[in-house]
This record gives structure tokens, sequence and C-alpha cells, in this order.
């Protein structure tokens, strides 16, 4: 039976994506997991794989259109004489396929204020894509000028409606005096208007509060160096490593730090898939590395570098920013001495870790140097109390400061098969 390629939610804030390039074209054989187009997010490029095997029988959507999460982009395993010609018009090829299954849409999204739901009145002349863009989104199609045949109302004229519509609600007021001539005004870019959107939803509905520590890093830091000369290559290992490593052990003990709270309600999660914040020169994105508990320190390490090498060079796969249920935000590397990071929903918790500074400390009545690292977590107050997060930085630090990196760098547990 053929199925329906859908434009992807590949992030928690993408509502829409632009096909930049199919990797096939129709009559092509796809085989599952093989990727088959590139599509521009408000966070980067990426690479979608095909979830089914079969023969690539329609394109709908070309290469540069930009298309919302969920319409249908393409559809695999028709027969290919039965293939709609390009030239005939999108919506016609949309209604060709009456027995196509809808594949599963298991993304855990963030929640939304309710919207307004809208009937559509029978008499409109509009596009189905047009018909259930418009109800997802409480628009009135009444207030839509359509440009298609005969005053159809399109796809494309729903969409632009809607973003002249945001663009004028979310217009700032300008200031009553004249603007200086070195002054300018600008709009955020795609990728800073959905940074905006997830922290000013998450600063105002999810209840924050804010736990710190000091954790002495002397033992940790001394033994990697150690490990550096011994063992060729571990040059790559750094804290950042260690810390993740040490915080996916530790999670597994608290499941409620490590679940998430969507609309639908709390979801504990048996995995550990941690977020790891990075700065791009457009804003921040937080790629996952999955199954950080299975994982020794060298795969960790590695693991990381292969996201922040895809970061560099702006292609992910359509899983990367996939799944996340911790995050954690260092910015310790800048020198930073003590900062509060802003919770990622559906996500519960993200832990802000700070720079390891030398510092002099009473140690069996004499002063020692000693190298300290502050960590504060920030948690969701619905779901965890301040006790629980107290008992979980505090098992991080005595993990860090007590542990010898020989138990740090094998798995924090042993994953059995189910």
């Amino acid at each position: 039976m053929p199925e329906e390629i859908t434009m992807p939610k590949l992030s928690d804030t993408m509502e829409e994506g632009t096909v930049l390039k199919w990797l096939k074209k129709e009559g092509d054989y796809v085989q599952q997991g093989e990727a088959l187009f590139e599509v521009e997010t408000d966070k980067a490029v990426m690479e979608v794989e095909s979830f089914v095997s079969g023969v690539l029988s329609n394109i709908l959507v070309q290469e540069g259109e930009k298309v919302p999460v969920g319409i249908p982009i393409a559809i695999i395993g028709g027969e290919l004489e039965k293939v709609v010609p390009q030239e005939e018009p999108l919506i016609k090829q949309a209604e060709k396929p009456k027995e196509i299954k809808k594949a599963p849409q298991l993304k855990v999204v963030p929640p939304k204020k309710e919207r307004k739901v809208i009937s559509t009145p029978e008499g409109v002349n509009a596009s189905p894509a047009a018909r259930s863009y418009a109800q997802q989104r409480g628009i009135d199609l009444t207030q839509v000028e359509g440009t298609g045949e005969s005053g159809m109302i399109t796809l494309k004229d729903v969409r632009d409606f809607r973003e002249k519509k945001t663009e004028k609600e979310d217009s700032l007021p300008l200031t009553q005096r004249e603007l200086l001539p070195s002054e300018k005004i600008t709009d955020l870019s795609k990728m800073r208007k959905a940074i905006a959107a997830t922290v000013s939803y998450s600063k105002q509905h999810i209840p924050h509060f804010y736990v710190t520590y000091e954790i002495d890093m002397t033992k940790v830091t001394n033994q990697l160096e150690e490990l550096r000369e011994k063992k060729e290559g571990k040059e790559k290992i750094t804290i950042n490593d260690i810390i993740i490593r040490s915080v996916a052990g530790t999670l597994k003990n608290y499941p409620y730090l490590n679940a998430l709270y969507p609309e639908q309600g709390l979801i504990l999660k048996k995995e550990v898939n941690i977020g790891i914040v990075m700065g791009l020169p457009e804003g921040l994105i937080i790629p996952v590395l999955k199954n950080c508990d299975s994982l020794n320190l060298e795969e960790i390490s590695q693991g990381v570098r292969n996201l922040r090498e895809k970061a560099e060079s702006g292609k992910f796969s359509s899983t990367d920013f996939a799944d996340g249920t911790f995050s954690i935000s260092n910015l310790g590397m800048l020198g930073v001495t003590d900062f509060a990071a802003i919770i990622y929903p559906p996500q519960t918790a993200i832990l802000a870790v700070s720079a390891i500074k030398e510092t002099p400390a009473i140690k069996d009545g004499s002063v020692v140097s000693t190298k300290l690292m502050k960590v504060t977590l920030s948690v969701d107050h619905r779901v965890v109390d301040g006790i629980t997060a107290a008992h979980f930085l505090r098992d991080v630090k005595k993990f860090l400061e007590t542990e010898d990196l020989e138990v740090i760098e094998k798995p924090c547990c042993i994953v059995e098969d189910d």
C-alpha cells in the first residue's frame, strides 16, 4: 500500500520546512533508512531518511518550496504507471491517493496555548490542504483572498495570510523619536524567532526553581591529565564528556528529572538522552546524544564530537534533535563563573555548568589549592521538589569527587534486553 511522506517535525519549535534538495527522483527505489531529501528548518539543514522501503512514485513538493509540518510532500510505494504528472497542480496530486495510510508522527511537542477552532464555511472555495492548515491554526478562511483557479484559496494563500497577520501582531511599536543616522530597525532571524518563542513559553508556563552546588574537580582534572599521558588518543576526552557521563549515571536513579511533561501528561523515560546546548553565530541549538546511560566515556566523547561537527557544517539528520530527556549547558570554557539556564520544554530540568576556578580551601587544618566548579540545576517545580533536586546534585558531586576515572570510563549501567 502506498505510504504518504509528510514534512516531519524535526524540532519542538518547527512549524514548516523548505525542501532544499531531493536525493532521489521519481521512479527510484528507496530503502528504509536511506536519505530521501534535505530540508531547511528554523535550526539547521538536515537530511531526512525514509521510514519505509519502496518506489518513490510521486514527488508532490518541488525543491525550494516551503511546506508546513504534516503536509504531504511525496508518496512511496505507488505503481509507476500511476505516477501523477508533475505539471498537475499540487492540490490535485494530494487528492489522488485515496488509500494512503498516514504515517504516525511520534514526536513529543511542547504544550501550546489552545487555539480557537474555526469551522470553515462550506461555501468557501478552498483546497483541502488549505482547509486543513487553516483548521489547525484557527484561521478564518473567509478573511483570506484566493489566488488559485476561479479564486480558489490555496495553501500558499493561507500561509501568506498567516505570516502577514503574525508579522503585524508581533511588530513592536516604533519609538516616538526619529532614528539617528547610526541606528536602524531590523527583524529577528528565523532561528532567533524560534528561540524567542521557546524561551518565552518556558519562562511563562514552567515554574522554574534553581539549586546550585560547588564541586571539587581537583581529582578529575588530575586524573584526566594522567590519562592523556598514558593512553594514546585520550587527549580528545574533555571535562564536559566526564560531566555528561556522571549526569547520565545519576539520572538513572532520578526518573522524574529525566521525564517529559507535555500536554498529555507526565512521561517517564527509560532511556537517558542528553541534549547538548551548542552555540552558533545564528543562535543556540540542542542536538541530542542518545542512550548516554549505555555509553562509556570514549563513546560519549566521540558522540559529542560528531554532533559538534554536524553543527559546524550545518547538516543534521532528522533524529539529531529528537527525544531529548535532559539538557546540559556548559559555559565553563568561556570563563563564566555562575549562571542558570532556561528549561527546554517538554523536559523537566537542565544543568548549567560553569568554569573550573582554582580556589584556596581549608583541609585538615591547612590551606590547600582546589579546583572548584559551580553547577546550577533548573527544575520544573510541577514535577520535582527542591529536596529531590538537591539529592541529585549531591550524587553528581559525590560521583565526580570520589570515583576513579577508570570507573567513569565504563558505561554507567548494563542495559539488559527486554
